[in-house]
Formats: structure tokens, C-alpha cells, sequence
């Protein structure tokens, strides 16, 4: 800890914690740091969980050259508060002055700092470093060339990084053949670090890449787990004391997440006479929403802090019919899971719409309104097409109203673009320039990720050049805001005019959304289901004439509904007119019944070894 020298938290009276939070700060940036100290040991004292005092003795400590004590503080401030981009940028400085360069230990520990705050480039240098110094460092031959930023700068940018992926990839795959928990150990340790989750986001077909993948990790796992190895037999339901076909749901985004809000009614609504539901929380924040989801559950598991293999042991235990993973790739510590046969049926939807790659899975549960023909080719798995959206989405009520004023907004055309970062590939850079040239008062709002300060300087830096380039001025047509908590995310909806989707990856949960508010949306559907999204939800809305046929067709929708207020609200009072037809989808929850009564019957007959091998 910091050496306790410029005074005692008692002498500083505790009437207002956040006033004496906001002395501190006023008292760092002035450079009176003795003072800042004082301020945020007063507020530790009385609360020692607080993460921005945390942060301001984390700083403190930096300022004093103490450079270990600052990064205990300032990490132990990211763990209460990971969207803290002060701790994140002072963190970053402190462990790259306390790594020494023959470290291989330290240089790993800085590329993890850089690749948490969105620096790809240089965590890969890092990497680099450490397997220089050590070439048999597991966990930089795990990381170096499968680093993949979240934002690139072009084209050929994103293609050199794909292609050192795929060499890596392969590369583990072929030198890679663990024999033994011994032996596959450290490389279960080095899997754990990161998953392939920036690599759906190229727009490409993944399945070549995460068959390699899941290939491997399943050489992994089955060492280091050979009693989980072997897929158990299905067991038919005559004879059984509780005669309902069991059912496991299991994630690491089972809080306030994208994940439980697409598919808590998988959970929530099924027929709970013929179906017993068990809720595997593996990962993340537990919140409020996780405790619906449990408390909805016939039997809720909280499994984070449990180590991997007994996490697969109580899945294993609880003798499931059939297990589902509602996202895969989000996460590393899931995946490797997912790996492992625990329950004679498995699947995956498409809460993170890639395949995995792993023998393991054996369905792909995805939706008929978003897949185009022929996409069974761009799975592992064997893919089952649930009516419409395959979910019965809930829209959240609103009951935070807020001006455009309050929200920081300017006056103008609002074109809501608040997808992740990672969505907005460079090649699609110039529609927002080509809308803005016939729109002047165009105002494209885009929210920064709420750690990775890089990426989003990076993204801003992109942006401001595509529009330099169309000879336009950045400053007036670019609105970058902070990550907003849900409440007013939902209030952001409110007051925008335009909803333009992202091209190549599109809006899921952001789109029922804006439609949930009366918010017109511009799409493009592309090639894979993650590029169609939000051209299903318009489809099944009867609104077509918002689907593009290709990029100008785009500019062409946008521009007409920013020009034309009349279209724009006849659009929106059409939106809300129609959008019933993709919300409270019962009846797809029933077909899902069907499959898994279907889906358990096939897992009865002779020969079943898993629908992905037949």
C-alpha cells in the first residue's frame, strides 16, 4: 500500500462522500496531491469499496513514481468499476513503468492491460516482447498472432490481422496434442485468456477457421478432463419419478445483458408441466436480472467462482436431456465448457450468431427470418430455422424521459448509430458522409465503448477522416457519446429520428428497441444471418421500403427519411403500428418445445453420437 504520509483519513469530515470524492479530484488535477490523499482516505475509510477513491489513491500513488502499489489500487478499481476510463489510462501507465524489459511475466501483464483498453497493435508488440525473452511463454504463443483489434483502419488493415489469425490458429492446432491432464494444464490456463469473439466481426464465413479452433480446444479438454470426454446416453423419459424432459440453460451473460434479454423467454416461458429448467450461470456480474433468471429456473446454479472442471462435473451431474448455450464465443471460459460433452444433446443460439466449431454442439438454433438459403453451409452444427425471430422479445417499459438537451444532444436530424464499434467495418466509413452531403443538418450519434479508450479514439480518428476526405466537416455531423447506463440508452432512443443499422453484422436487441420507441430503421441485410437482423423484424413488419437493395439504395432511404419529415413520421407512426408483429412471440417458443421433444427422440435411437456427424 502507499505509505500513509500525508495524513490521517479522521481529519477529513465524511458529511458528503461524493463532494469529498470531487475535492479529491479537484485537488490531484491542481497538483496539491497531499490533499487529493486526504479526500480519498476520508472516503475509504467510511466506504472501502468505492471505486472512484480507489482510482484517485491509485493516481496518487502514480504521481509518488510508486508504481506496484498504483496498480494494485487501480485494478482493484476496475474490478468494481470496469468502465472507469481514468483507472483504465492510469493503469495502463503504471505496469508499463513497473515492467522491466526481460520480463516475460511483466511484458505479458502489459499486453493484457493494452488489449483490455482496446490497443491491439500494441499488445501484440507486447506479446511479442515476452516471446522473445522467453519462447515457451504458453500464454503468448496463445495470444501474439490472435490478437484482433475491434477496430480497424481499412480494408487491407483488417486482412493482414485475419491472416496472421489464421496462421496462428492452424499453427496450435498442428503442434498442439496434450496426452494428459499434466500436459494440458497450462494450455487450458493459456485457452482461458481470450476467446476468437473479434473474429465474427469481419464479415466473413468463419466456419473453416472455428472448426480448426474447436478442434483444438477439444484436444484440450478431453485431456484435461478424460472422465467428462465421452458424450453420456440419453434416457428416456418412461420410468423417470419426474417425467419432464430436463433442460439446462447455461451462460456467462445471464445479468443485464443483450444475451437475457433476447432469450429469457426461452426460460421464462416454457411449459414448465412437461419441461424441468436448470440455470447455469457461468460468468459476468450477478444483478437483478440474473436473480429473475435463477429465480425463474426449476433449479439455478451460480457457478462463477467454481473451477472449470467442477463447473462441467455439476452440469454433468444433474443429468440433463439436452443443454443449451444461448451465446457462444463471447466468452472464453463458456466455450471451453461448451467443449466438453455433458449432456447426450447440446446446442447453441444465437446470442452470438457464429458457429463453434465444436464437435460437441450439435445444433445451431437460430431463426428462419434471419437466415438466408443455403446457410447451412456456414455451420458445424446442423441448423434448425425456428419461426420468425425464434424469440418472444419483451420490450423494457420506459420511465426515463429525457430531453435531447438532457442527453447532451444538439438540434438537427438524429441518426441513431449505436452499435458496438466493432460493428462499423472501414469499408462502409463513406454512407455517413454520403448522407450528411445531402443532409446538412445530419447528426450521427455513436456511443463510445465504455473501457477501451484506444479503440474508441481510433474509431473517432477514422471517421473524422472519412468525412475530411468527402470534403465535410467532422465536428459538425459527429456526436460521440459515453456509455450510457439502460435507462437512458432507452431514453437516447426516444429522441432519435433515425435508426441506421450497421452493414455486415446488424442490430438485434438495439433494433427492438428503437422500433419499441417508434424509431424508423435503414438496413442492408447482407450475406450471413448476423448481417440480417434487422431486415427480418422490417419483414415481418411489412416494411420493406426500408430494406436496401445494396449501399446506395441505403444513402437513397436514409436521406429521403432525413428530408422528408412527413415520410419520417408516416415511417414511425408505421413502426409503431406494426412492431406487435416481432414482439411476445409465443409461438416460437412453442415450435422450441417441439424441437426438444424432437431432438430427444433422436437422441434415443440407435447409433446417436450427435447431429453435427450425421
Amino acid at each position: 500500500m502507499i505509505r500513509p504520509s500525508f495524513g490521517l483519513a479522521s481529519e477529513i469530515p465524511m458529511a458528503d462522500l461524493e463532494t469529498t470524492l470531487a475535492n479529491g479530484f479537484s485537488f490531484l488535477d491542481a497538483g496539491q496531491v497531499a490533499q487529493a490523499e486526504q479526500c480519498f482516505r476520508a472516503v475509504l475509510t467510511q466506504a472501502p469499496q468505492t471505486p472512484r477513491a480507489l482510482t484517485g489513491l491509485g493516481l496518487v500513488a502514480l504521481r509518488a513514481g510508486q508504481g506496484e502499489p498504483a496498480q494494485a489500487l487501480l485494478e482493484q478499481a476496475l474490478r468494481l468499476d470496469p468502465r472507469d476510463a481514468r483507472a483504465r489510462e492510469a493503469l495502463l501507465e503504471a505496469v508499463a513503468r513497473t515492467v522491466r524489459p526481460e520480463d516475460p511475466v511483466g511484458l505479458m501483464r502489459l499486453g493484457r492491460a493494452l488489449a483490455e483498453a482496446g490497443d491491439a497493435h500494441g499488445a501484440r508488440e507486447a506479446y511479442v516482447a515476452a516471446l522473445v525473452r522467453d519462447p515457451l511463454t504458453t500464454e503468448a504463443r496463445f495470444l501474439v498472432n490472435r490478437q484482433l483489434p475491434r477496430v480497424y483502419q481499412s480494408a487491407e488493415d483488417m486482412a493482414r490481422w485475419r491472416a496472421r489469425f489464421a496462421t496462428a490458429v492452424q499453427g496450435l492446432d498442428a503442434a498442439l496434442h496434450p496426452q494428459s491432464p499434466q500436459e494440458a494444464e497450462p494450455l487450458l490456463r493459456a485457452l482461458l485468456l481470450r476467446s476468437n469473439f473479434e473474429l465474427a466481426y469481419q464479415g466473413q464465413d468463419d466456419r473453416p477457421l472455428q472448426e480448426v479452433w474447436g478442434r483444438l480446444v477439444t484436444r484440450v479438454t478431453a485431456a484435461a478432463f478424460p472422465d467428462l470426454a465421452q458424450r453420456p446416453a440419453a434416457r428416456p423419459l418412461a420410468g423417470r419419478a419426474d417425467p419432464r424432459l430436463r433442460i439446462g440453460y447455461a451462460s456467462s451473460c445471464f445479468s443485464s445483458h443483450t444475451i437475457a434479454l433476447l432469450f429469457n423467454s426461452w426460460i421464462r416461458r416454457l411449459d414448465r408441466s412437461a419441461f424441468k429448467v436448470h440455470v447455469y450461470v457461468l460468468g459476468g456480474k450477478r444483478d437483478s436480472a440474473t436473480e429473475i433468471l435463477l429465480n425463474a429456473a426449476d433449479v439455478g446454479r451460480d457457478l462463477r467462482a467454481a473451477p472449470l472442471g467442477d463447473d462441467a462435473r455439476t452440469l454433468r451431474a444433474d443429468e440433463l436431456d439436452i443443454l443449451i448455450y444461448p451465446d457462444l464465443g463471447m466468452d472464453a471460459r463458456s466455450f471451453l465448457l461448451a467443449s466438453l460433452p455433458l449432456a447426450p444433446v447440446q446446442g447453441v443460439s444465437w446470442g452470438h450468431p457464429v458457429t463453434t466449431g465444436l464437435p460437441s454442439i450439435d445444433w445451431f438454433l437460430s431463426s428462419e427470418a434471419m437466415e438466408p438459403a443455403g446457410a447451412e453451409a456456414f455451420y458445424s452444427e446442423r441448423l434448425v430455422r425456428l419461426p420468425r425471430l425464434s424469440i418472444a422479445y419483451t420490450p423494457t417499459p420506459v420511465d426515463n424521459e429525457k430531453s435531447r438537451a438532457a442527453l447532451g444532444l444538439p438540434s438537427g436530424v438524429l441518426y441513431l448509430c449505436v452499435q458496438a464499434l466493432q460493428k462499423y467495418l472501414p469499408a462502409y466509413d463513406g454512407l455517413f458522409p454520403a448522407i450528411a452531403r445531402h443532409v446538412p443538418e445530419a447528426r450521427f450519434v455513436f456511443i463510445e465503448h465504455g473501457t477501451m479508450s484506444v479503440a474508441n479514439r481510433l474509431f473517432r480518428e477514422r471517421l473524422e477522416r472519412a468525412f475530411r476526405a468527402a470534403g465535410l466537416d467532422p465536428a459538425a455531423h459527429l456526436v460521440f457519446l459515453p456509455w450510457l447506463d439502460w435507462r437512458d440508452y432507452l431514453a437516447l432512443n426516444g429522441a432519435g429520428d433515425v435508426f441506421l443499422d450497421s452493414v455486415e453484422w446488424s442490430g438485434g436487441n438495439t433494433t427492438l428497441e428503437a422500433l419499441s420507441r417508434g424509431v424508423p430503421p435503414v438496413t442492408l441485410p447482407r450475406g450471413f444471418m448476423r448481417g440480417r437482423h434487422t431486415a427480418a423484424m422490417l419483414s415481418l413488419m411489412g416494411l420493406n421500403e426500408l430494406i436496401a437493395r445494396d449501399l446506395d439504395d441505403y444513402v437513397r432511404i436514409a436521406v429521403r427519411l432525413g428530408q422528408d419529415s412527413s415520410w419520417r413520421r408516416q415511417m414511425r407512426e408505421a413502426v409503431v403500428a406494426r412492431r406487435a408483429h416481432v414482439f411476445e412471440d409465443n409461438g416460437a417458443v412453442r415450435a422450441l418445445e417441439d424441437f426438444y421433444r424432437q431432438a430427444h427422440a433422436l437422441s434415443l435411437a440407435p447409433g446417436w453420437g450427435g447431429a453435427s456427424r450425421h
